[in-house]
């Protein structure tokens, strides 16, 4: 049976272009995903057996939408597909379900084999991160530096963190996440406290070194 996949890519040029390579050689891509949120709905919607998962997207960032798939789709592997090679991240991306991460640049017949081996159970890691980080096994749970602050705040915080830190007037962020503004503007001070942290410009910077958004 042909693997089912899942494309979710903020830009069209890269969807449209997976989707024709997968599909000449013999992928069944179900359907493709603009922003995280679409991902999620989509997994949860079709239960594709792997989900082509970029990093950095907006409304809802790769990494938390790879937490939702994992635990409401728990069958689908997910693929990072990212420009970027921070331990961190890559961290991020295995510790939210990931079973793959590999880099844009990497060759495609590098994603077709990892599409195949982690259908199969198995976890896959760009060759040239692994040997980046002096690791062979593709084992990228010990990329751990940095994270505890990170993990202060909670998953629902940390969606409220992207929007503001994308620029979002707290109005739109209430009206995205279905609840109050009173409930974001608690969820903003918390986060503040939290990582004591007390400027917009200051939660903006936080957001891009933690790779909660990045700079394309």
């Amino acid at each position: 049976m042909k693997i089912r996949v899942i494309i979710a890519d903020d830009h069209a040029i890269i969807r449209e272009g997976l989707k024709s390579l997968l599909e000449k050689k013999g992928v069944d891509v179900i359907d493709i995903a603009k922003n995280g949120r679409e991902a999620v709905d989509l997994s949860i919607a079709h239960k594709p057996d792997v989900v082509m998962m970029d990093i950095s997207m907006p409304d809802l960032n790769g990494v938390e939408a790879t937490a939702a798939i994992h635990k409401k789709v728990p069958n689908a592997k997910i693929i990072a597909l990212s420009m970027h090679s921070s331990k961190k991240i890559i961290y991020k991306m295995f510790a939210s379900g990931a079973s793959g991460y590999i880099l844009k640049e990497s060759a495609f017949d590098e994603l077709y084999v990892a599409i195949q081996e982690v259908n199969k159970g198995l976890l896959y890691l760009s060759p040239s991160i692994a040997r980046m980080y002096g690791n062979n096994k593709g084992d990228a749970f010990n990329f751990s530096d940095g994270i505890p602050k990170f993990n202060e705040i909670s998953k629902k915080e940390r969606q409220v963190l992207q929007l503001v830190a994308e620029g979002k007037k707290t109005k739109d962020i209430a009206e995205k996440l279905g609840v109050s503004i009173k409930t974001i503007e608690s969820h903003r001070r918390n986060i503040m406290k939290k990582l004591s942290i007390f400027s917009i410009a200051g939660l903006t910077k936080f957001a891009i070194k933690e790779g909660i958004i990045f700079l394309d």
